[in-house]
C-alpha cells in the first residue's frame, strides 16, 4: 500500500486551478469551500474539494467510489478529505472509516472521540516533558557559566 500524504503532514492542494477553464486566464480568485472565481470572465473553476462538495450537495449519502467515478477525484483524495475532516460519512452508512489506535468505526478523522483524548494527553505531556528537559539544559548552562567566572560581573560580548 503506498504512503499517504496524511501520514507525513503534506497538505494536499486538491488539484487546484490555475487557469480558467472557460476562459483560460490566470489569476483566478479564492473565494472558499473550493470554489475560485475568474476575474475575467466571471466563471466558478473548482478544486477537487469543491467537487465533491458540490456532488454530494446534489447527491447525499453517496459512496466514495460513486463520487469518485461522478467526479474524476480519487478516492486516495476523498479519503483524505475525510481523514482530514473537510468531509464526513453520514450516519447509518455502511460504509465507515476505523479510529487509527482501536479500530472503532468513526465519520471523519483518524482517531475515536475516546482515543483522541488520549492522543492529545500524551501529546501534551510529551511537549510538558521537552519543555522541562529545556528549562534544565538553560539551568545546566547558567551554572556552568558561574562556576567558569571568577565571581565578577562582566557583560558578554557574544
Amino acid at each position: 500500500m503506498g504512503i499517504q500524504n496524511s501520514e507525513y503532514k503534506i497538505k494536499p492542494d486538491y488539484h487546484r486551478p490555475w487557469d480558467c477553464e472557460n476562459c483560460g486566464y490566470g489569476d483566478l480568485v479564492f473565494i472558499g469551500l473550493g470554489e475560485y472565481k475568474c476575474p475575467k470572465c466571471g466563471h466558478i473553476n473548482l478544486d477537487d474539494y469543491g467537487k465533491v462538495r458540490d456532488y454530494l450537495d446534489e447527491n447525499p449519502g453517496a459512496t466514495v467510489n460513486a463520487t469518485s467515478m461522478a467526479t474524476g477525484v480519487s478516492k486516495m483524495s476523498i479519503t483524505t478529505m475525510l481523514r482530514d475532516e473537510r468531509l464526513e460519512i453520514r450516519e447509518g452508512s455502511a460504509t465507515f472509516l476505523k479510529c487509527r489506535s482501536c479500530g472503532a468505526p468513526i465519520n471523519s478523522g483518524y482517531y475515536c472521540h475516546t482515543c483522541a483524548k488520549l492522543a492529545e494527553a500524551a501529546d501534551r505531556k510529551k511537549r510538558e516533558k521537552e519543555k522541562a528537559e529545556e528549562r534544565m539544559e538553560n539551568i545546566h548552562g547558567i551554572s556552568a557559566a558561574i562556576e567558569d567566572t571568577d565571581g565578577k560581573m562582566r557583560f558578554r560580548r557574544d
